[in-house]
């Protein structure tokens, strides 16, 4: 990941800055608060689970934040689920309506509205942004647009909901975590601790003030796969174990089969059934003690509907590992998270 593109020294924070954002540097410090400053931030499509990233970012307090959302038109159901919209928006373009409300959230923010149309934007050859954040977007879209952060070198988020569900996509291509931990019985140790991480540094420090804590330091590189491979090979086989297996929820299926064809639900459901049964083979699992028929009618009905609180759910975790991709603080989501709103659970998958 590039710490930032446009302006290669880091830019350093003024004394009435630390103070606005105090709070926030005590939580993850000021060289993660300074990386924020000197970041560039784009957001694409800025719907229910956009505004929530949008508020997360702004004011957290980023360098530069933009947005890309010139095919959106206001309509009475955006009401219920974007808290920048008002009844008197309706029927006007959304950008234009929530801009300078994103402006009043945070004025030290430079923000911008990006022109390009999203065909245009992955057709150039090169990105001024330190990180990509899309969501309203169709299988294709996100194919297109991971091809184009990959050849840039640039990290994307990917994030949808379906009513009461949703998930959130991670490709941050390579990525180089440090974590400062207590060292537990079980000691860590250099080489592979997952498919797609590996520890490369370790240090052991011990506290001065209480010698019985000893501390592990380490670097941990974290390799993604892209969303179009993922959506191919995804699989649990060799993962978990069986009793795990039969504990799988069935919004991890319905959701990967939804994201191999976006508009299959709406336009064919017996096609959506079947593929379902197929996704379930490819991830190992019985869809006889996976697939309740309930989840499945709720998932078919809510196709396309927003929701406030699982919006929030979906930005809020979002902009929070941006946050901490940018600090390199902690180890970053990878690579695949569902949410269900009917059990609040949220597991990550790593694919």
């Amino acid at each position: 990941m590039n710490a930032t593109k446009n302006n290669p020294a880091k830019q350093t924070l003024g004394e009435d800055e630390i103070a606005l954002y105090d709070r926030q540097i005590r939580l993850w410090g000021l060289e993660a608060q300074t990386n924020i400053r000197s970041a560039r931030v784009l957001l694409i499509n800025v719907g229910a689970i956009g505004t929530e990233i949008t508020k997360n970012i702004v004011l957290s307090g980023v360098g530069h934040f933009s947005i890309l959302d010139n095919n959106h038109v206001v309509t009475e159901e955006d009401l219920g689920s974007q808290f920048f919209l008002t009844s008197a928006d309706v029927g006007k373009p959304r950008i234009d309506t929530i801009k300078d409300k994103i402006v009043d959230l945070n004025p030290r923010v430079n923000f911008s509205i990006e022109t390009d149309t999203f065909e245009n934007l992955i057709s150039k050859n090169n990105s001024n942004y330190d990180i990509v954040i899309g969501t309203e977007l169709t299988k294709d879209q996100i194919i297109q647009l991971n091809w184009w952060t990959r050849s840039n070198n640039t990290p994307l988020y990917v994030a949808g909901s379906n009513g009461l569900f949703g998930y959130i996509f991670v490709d941050l291509i390579q990525f180089d975590s440090r974590d400062k931990k207590l060292q537990s019985i079980k000691q860590s140790a250099l080489g592979s601790i997952s498919p797609n991480k590996e520890i490369v540094s370790l240090e052991v420090t011990i506290d001065p003030e209480e010698p019985k804590k000893i501390y592990e330091n380490l670097v941990t590189k974290n390799k993604y796969v892209p969303f179009e491979k993922l959506l191919c090979t995804a699989t649990l086989e060799g993962k978990l174990t069986k009793r795990q297996l039969k504990r799988v929820s069935p919004i991890l299926p319905l959701t990967l089969t939804y994201l191999k064809d976006t508009n299959m639900v709406s336009s064919n459901v017996s096609l959506f059934r079947e593929e379902l049964e197929n996704t379930c083979e490819q991830l190992r699992i019985d869809p006889n003690l996976i697939l309740k028929p309930e989840y499945v009618e709720q998932f078919i009905k809510q196709n396309g509907v927003e929701f406030s609180p699982v919006a929030a759910v979906l930005g809020g975790a979002v902009s929070q590992d941006v946050i901490n991709i940018l600090g390199k603080k902690q180890q970053p989501l990878n690579n695949f998270i569902i949410f269900d709103g009917v059990t609040l659970d949220m597991p990550i998958f790593e694919f």
